[in-house]
Parts: C-alpha cells; structure tokens; sequence
C-alpha cells in the first residue's frame, strides 16, 4: 500500500505498535478461571473485545453486578504490565516509525491505556524519543480515547486534515471519524479482519504492508 503524505501520524498502542493479543489473552483467561468461567479462544476473544472494555468483559462472561469492574480492571493492568516482558513490538514497528520521521510527519501515540502506564511501556521497549507525546486516559478502565484525541489535536495544534489515525479497532476507527482526520486499520490486532473491514476505512492484514 502507497501511504499518503501526511503532516501527522497518531499511533494506537495495543495491538498496533505493541503485540499483545497473547499476553492480554492469558490474562483474561486466568480471571475467568479465578472466576470459575469458560476460557477465551484467541478467535472468541477477537470476536467480543471491545471498547468501553466493561462491555467486552461482560461478554467473556463476568457478571459485573457481582464482580467490581474497577478491581477486575486494576488486576488486569497490574498483571500486564508485570509481564511486559512477553509482549513484543511488532517487526515492523522500529522501520516503520523511522520511515514516517524521514517523512518530516510529527508522530503521537494515543492509546486507552493509563497515561503513565503507557510512558513507562514506551520507555520500557526504548521507543523514547519515536514520538511528540504519548497521551493515554487518566485511569486504567479503558472507557474510550476520544476525549484524549480531542486534547491532543488542541494541545499539539494538529490539523485534522492532514493527520492519519492507525489503530486496530472499531473505536479507533470511530474515534478518527469524531476527530475528522483520516484512519487506518491493522487487522493482526485485537479484533478480526471481519469486524475491522465492514467499517469504510482502508484495512491491513500487518504493519509490514504500510509502505509496500
């Protein structure tokens, strides 16, 4: 794919730059267990996740009426981020970013992730320095980023127009339709080729295809 020239590039986190289906997948399956509940296949899981993530917890099964969202929540973070080690950049992300800063293209990061959260994950994998800013959301509930896509573009003065938000789900495409900048989307991430390509945006099946 020929990617057009764009004044900005807005990265999502997970499940973009970051390979984490595995990892996010074990952990859920091992609060499911602690929960006395069916476990996810990769397939299932990529069928029902979803943003806000409460709906996606509901449909793996977890009862929130009876559960506490924001402990099950926190549990999920603290473990993730403890096992960092196991989720990988993608291989193309290093070439990727560098080809998009030969570009003259600013570069952000806007993820649902807890904000410090993501700072310490991105300096963890040496990405310092790849990007203007990394804006994640104020607590770890992963309720949606739109808010934090809006602050961003005021903040960094980032035309819409000239700007491209790539990310690998359906609210990443929702959320670049409410900014008004273009979308792409990543179908190696967390939800199916088959969600992601019933959306009107350009959809590919890995990173490596960006610029080929």
């Amino acid at each position: 794919m020929k990617m057009k020239r764009y004044e900005t590039v807005i990265w999502d986190w997970n499940g973009t730059l970051l390979d984490d289906v595995a990892l996010s997948l074990s952990i859920v399956n091992e609060l499911l267990s602690e929960h006395n509940l069916p476990r996810l296949s990769r397939e299932r899981y990529r069928e029902i996740f979803d943003f806000p993530v409460r709906l996606y917890y509901e449909r793996a099964g977890l009862d929130l009426t009876l559960v506490n969202f924001e402990t099950i929540s926190g549990e999920f973070c603290s473990r993730f981020e403890a096992r960092l080690q196991s989720a990988p950049l993608f291989p193309a992300v290093i070439r990727t970013l560098e080809t998009v800063h030969q570009s003259g293209a600013r570069q952000f990061i806007l993820s649902s992730t807890e904000h410090h959260a993501l700072n310490r994950m991105v300096t963890s994998l040496g990405l310092n320095g790849r990007f203007d800013a990394a804006r994640g959301l104020a607590d770890g509930l992963a309720r949606g980023k739109l808010s934090a896509g809006l602050e961003l573009l005021d903040q960094f003065q980032i035309e819409a127009c000239s700007a491209v938000l790539i990310g690998d789900t359906v609210h990443d495409a929702e959320v670049a339709d409410t900014l008004g900048v273009d979308c792409l989307l990543i179908s190696s991430g967390h939800q199916s080729p088959e969600r992601l390509s019933s959306l009107n945006h350009p959809v590919l099946p890995s990173l490596e295809l960006l610029f080929q």
